[in-house]
Order: C-alpha cells, then structure tokens, then sequence
C-alpha cells in the first residue's frame, strides 16, 4: 500500500443493488501506519449520498479462523460482540452468536443443529446462559454417554458452526470467510459449499470466501466462481467454453497457464530435469530465460511401478490426455497462449505438429536419453563415483565386465558375433554402431539395469535410478551433443521468451 513516504492507491469497486440496479461503488484504501487502514469513497461517487448511503447499511464482517475456543465465555452485549469479531477473536463470541440465534429465532436454530448433526453426526444442545453470566452450550456423540461441552469439539465443528451462526445472526449481509475447508476433508469441502451457498441464499446474505480446495473451485464452476489474480478479475462461471474446459482438466491448470502465458508437455520430470542439464553443459542461452517453475505438463507416466515421483506426477498433470486436447482447451480461456510439446519417438516416428501457438515435436531416437546415454559416459560415471565416494570394491575392471554384460544381453540380444565386432571396432565406428542400435531401444531402462546390477555385483547401493540420468549430463563432451538437441533448446528459449513478453504486458 505503500512505498517510502507514498501511499499506492488502492481502489476495490462493490457492485450495490441501489434503486432496482447493480451501481459501482469504487472504495479508495490507504495505510497509515502499519497496522492502520482507512477507507473512503472514490472520487467518482463522493456526490452519491444515497447510494453511499445504501452500501454504508450492508453489514461486513471478516470471519477468521477460530483458534483456541474459551473453556467459558460471558454473554456479551451485541455492540461487544461486533468489536472481537472485528478484532478476529471468533474463539470469544462463538457461543454468544450461537445464543443470538436461539433467542431471536428458535427455528433458525434447529436448523443449524440439523446441518450439524447431518455434517458431523453430533447433536447440538441447546445454549443456555448459566448463573455465572456465561454461556453453556454441549453436545451429543454417539457412543458417549454424558454431552460434552463445546470447546471439546475439533476444530473443523467449531468453525462450521461459527459461520451458520454468523449468517442466521446477520441476514442480509456479506461475510467474508478465510479457508472455512482448510479442517476438512474433502467429502466434507464440497458439502461445505453447497450448504453455504444454500444458506446465503436463503438469508439474503452472500459469502466471499478464500480457498486453496480444488474440490470448492471445481464445485463452484457452474455457479459463482470469480478468480482474482494479479489484479484482474474473471467470473469463469458466465463462460460456458471455459467451464467446460475446467471441469475437464482442473482450474489449477488455467491458473498456472494464465501466469506463466504457456504450457510446457513432457514425458515426465525426469525430462525437465535432462533438458535444463543439457542446456547448461551446452552453455546455451536458454539456460538464461530458463523458467525456474516451469509450467509443465506431464503427459504420461513415465514410471513401470508406481512411486513418490509417479505420484506427483500423477497429481500435477493428467497422465493420458493428449497435448493438443489439454492445449486447445485452455486456449479457450486464453487465446495468446503458447504451448510446445516434446515428446518420445517410441519407435514409431509419430509426425510433429506445429501451428502460430502450439508445436508437438518427438524426438527422432527414442527418447531424451537416447541422445546422451553412452557407454564411454556410464563408464566415466562409474569411475568418478568410485573416487568420490571411495569404492575401492569397484574396480575398473569389474565395471567394464558389468557393461559389456548389459550391452551383448539388452543392445545385442545376446548374439556375441556382432558384440565382438562392435567391441573391436575404432571408436568412431563403436559410436556409429552403437546410435544404430539403440534407435529403439530405451536407453533410460539400459542405463538403469547398468547400475543395478554393478550394485548387485558390488554390494552397494545402486549409483542413479532412471529419475536420476541428469547426474550423467555433466560428465558428457559438450561438442558430442546432438544438433537435434540444440534445435530443441531453441525451441525452449523462444518458448519462455514469447511468453515473458506476453505477461510482461
């Protein structure tokens, strides 16, 4: 709100129902102080009494997070009640909110302990004020013989009950809710909701709630959701291609691609990882713009068994939906979107696709690894891991052994005829050979089957796993590179840089 000695104007616009109309009622804010914020009318409406008027009478709270509910707490008179829930202190008023209720509307009541007990399957009882001044609300567990009181009760309840008191209590207004799922599970997130949203409604009242619950964003589609980011605001619930776009591949997905300005489609992590070693072993001025959080894209599960990684992966992405399906459906919410896909060949040589926003390149060889995994490199691998971690029990020797094991086995399908030519050739020709060969083989599983079982053979731990082949990267000849490699970091570096100039403005 500030910046040295000046003020940063900040201006929110409400839309007010004044006079049958929606009429804008732009609010300046400016700090004083750290811990002071003032209020006042935009300069466009000051003339407005009557519809300045009309938004001074909405009562406004901001409900915080309860935290540490009083063993006891004292009835308090309305104007009190109004200072602590200003002041955040939910965990002092609760009960007296649940006791305004009971008095003024004995129906309104029953209707929270119903909510309640069909949210948490407890039983309510009802508040009551007790000699000491204070107030005594319990309730029921099944199971449990005697009620218990209140405070007892996780936190999850005490919240929830919180906001259904609040918005009987204080109808026709508007309550502003932090997290009110951030204690639940998710069954319990989208039923959370529903109920909020039916309980405004049925009050006259509206709710304006913060979330990081995927299940709210994705329940809120087809209603009420609004995104706020950077200052802009969409409702993405008037724009049925959009909705329809994030029902299918999540609103998380939009917010990433709307911040970034583009979509990056991977295979897997492990990819990332390579690409950003290459780049860096090539000195390439993509290593420059490198996007340290990348928007990535996970198109498949790139693991045989499922792990820690795949999971993740899992979650991030949407393993199985094609990139043009996954890019043409954001492009709908953003159309300056860039997107470039770099996928494996698989041995199937799949042709690329390219477009003015979206470029589907495969890899000629069969994947990424294919354009670094020698066996001269696992070699000097091996060799520099029994330096520096001082295997003694590894010697050259062995190592070698292990790797023409795995090579006549997994490149040459076990026939010693070629392998012996192969071995007995001069470098230039073994390399020649050995790109022939391996054109559709996966030499991401070879390098790990290597390493496995010169673990075996050496009763150490396995040196790198199939997720761990950027290790290798620095260890390569940056002239032996491929050219197809670098054509790809170009791709890379134009990516990031079109969509920093598109964001930037």
């Amino acid at each position: 709100m500030r910046t040295g000695n000046s003020d940063i104007h900040l201006v929110i616009t409400a839309g007010i129902s004044y006079q049958g109309r929606v009429e804008p009622a732009p609010m300046r804010f400016r700090n004083q102080g750290e811990e002071l914020v003032y209020c006042s009318p935009h300069e466009s409406v000051r003339d407005q009494a009557g519809l300045l008027k009309a938004a001074s009478d909405i009562p406004v709270e901001l409900l915080y997070p309860m935290s540490g509910l009083e063993i006891e707490e004292p009835v308090l008179q309305p104007g009190r009640i109004g200072v602590l829930l200003g002041q955040g202190q939910t965990a002092q008023v609760l009960r007296n909110l649940c006791l305004m209720v009971y008095r003024d509307s004995p129906a309104d009541w029953e209707k929270i302990v119903r909510l309640m007990e069909r949210l948490f399957h407890l039983k309510l009882g009802s508040p009551v004020e007790n000699v000491r001044g204070a107030i005594d609300l319990s309730y029921e567990q099944p199971g449990v013989r005697e009620p218990l009181t209140l405070s007892a009760a996780g936190r999850s309840f005490q919240q929830m009950l919180l906001i259904f008191a609040y918005l009987h209590a204080h109808k026709r207004s508007v309550m502003l809710v932090d997290e009110p799922d951030a204690h639940l599970e998710i069954l319990r997130q989208r039923q959370i909701f529903v109920l909020l949203r039916q309980v405004a409604s049925a009050n006259g009242s509206q709710v304006i709630m913060v979330t990081h619950s995927e299940v709210i964003l994705d329940a809120a589609l087809d209603n009420n959701l609004t995104l706020l980011l950077e200052g802009r605001a969409d409702n993405l619930a008037k724009k049925t291609d959009i909705r329809e776009s994030l029902k299918l591949f999540g609103t998380a997905h939009y917010v990433r691609a709307r911040q970034k300005g583009y979509v990056l489609y991977l295979e897997g992590d492990t990819d990332e990882e390579n690409l950003k070693a290459l780049a860096v072993k090539a000195d390439h001025p993509a290593v420059r713009v490198w996007d340290e959080a990348p928007n990535v894209f996970f198109v498949q599960n790139v693991y045989s068994q499922p792990s820690i990684e795949s999971e993740i992966e899992r979650v991030e992405g949407g393993f199985g939906i094609a990139p043009k399906d996954h890019f043409n459906g954001l492009r709908k919410l953003l159309p300056g979107l860039r997107g470039l896909a770099l996928l494996d060949n698989e041995g199937r040589n799949p042709p690329d696709f390219v477009d003015a926003s979206l470029q589907v390149r495969h890899w000629k060889r069969y994947e990424l690894e294919n354009y670094f995994v020698t066996p001269e490199l696992l070699l000097r691998y091996a060799a520099h891991a029994n330096r520096e971690l001082d295997l003694f029990a590894m010697p050259d020797e062995l190592t070698r052994s292990v790797l023409d094991e795995a090579i006549l086995e997994r490149i040459f399908g076990g026939d010693e005829s070629d392998f012996r030519i192969y071995s007995e050739s001069p470098a230039e020709a073994r390399r020649l050979i050995w790109d022939a060969k391996t054109q559709t083989i996966k030499l991401s599983t070879f390098a790990e089957e290597f390493f496995r079982r010169l673990g075996s053979r050496t009763a150490f731990e396995m040196l790198l796993t199939k997720g761990e082949l950027h290790h290798l990267i620095p260890f390569v000849a940056a002239e032996s590179i491929p050219r197809e490699v670098i054509e790809k970091l170009d791709l890379l570096e134009e990516l990031f840089r079109q969509a920093a100039a598109i964001v930037d403005a």
